[in-house]
């Protein structure tokens, strides 16, 4: 986790000594609709999906005219229906506009867990940490207003059972669609 962590920050500082004078600043928020990829004992369990929310901030963070680098924390509510997972999340996206306006975007994303409640998930029962891809595209409206969709493939197994139930597996994943302003 150190490494990711001084990763993500070795590459935020770097772009801002690159380009110093194309820093935005925004806010976002959206909503969530994510599932729980669940495997216990070799079979695939399809709990129902959940809708549920996220909000926070972001700094885009302008390489060239076509590239741009996100980082952002966002507190996201997650899980499954009746299994929500609250994490605080810090995605890394690379942005690439296609044209004025339109940007496709992809990095990674290192999840904090908060809280899980419900069901077969609880906070005792998960890892502290959840790691993930994003994919995602955005529209960039008119006044700093900007809307946007992006897929969260979780990659990190999260379950922390006992050591009976090693070949069980937890991972999120979730698409999400959100609004956001940036000063």
């Amino acid at each position: 986790m150190k490494k990711v962590l001084i990763l993500l920050l070795s590459l935020s500082v770097y772009a801002m000594n690159v380009n110093a004078q194309d820093i935005t600043f925004g806010i976002k928020a959206g909503a969530n609709f994510s599932n729980l990829k669940t495997t216990f004992f070799g079979q695939g369990l399809s709990p129902d999906g959940a809708t549920s929310l996220y909000i926070g901030g972001l700094v885009d963070i302008g390489i060239s005219e076509n590239v741009h680098i996100q980082p952002e924390l966002l507190y996201s509510i997650e899980g499954a229906k009746n299994s929500e997972i609250s994490f605080v999340n810090v995605p890394l996206m690379f942005k690439y506009y296609l044209i004025e306006g339109f940007n496709i975007q992809a990095g990674p994303q290192l999840g904090i867990l908060v809280d899980a409640e419900g069901g077969t998930v609880a906070t005792d029962r998960l890892k502290g940490i959840n790691f993930g891809l994003n994919f995602g595209a955005a529209f960039e409206i008119v006044g700093g207003f900007f809307a946007d969709a992006r897929y969260n493939l979780g990659i990190a197994n999260i379950a922390d059972y006992d050591p009976e139930f090693t070949d069980s597996k937890l991972r999120t994943k979730g698409f999400q669609l959100g609004v956001g302003y940036r000063f």
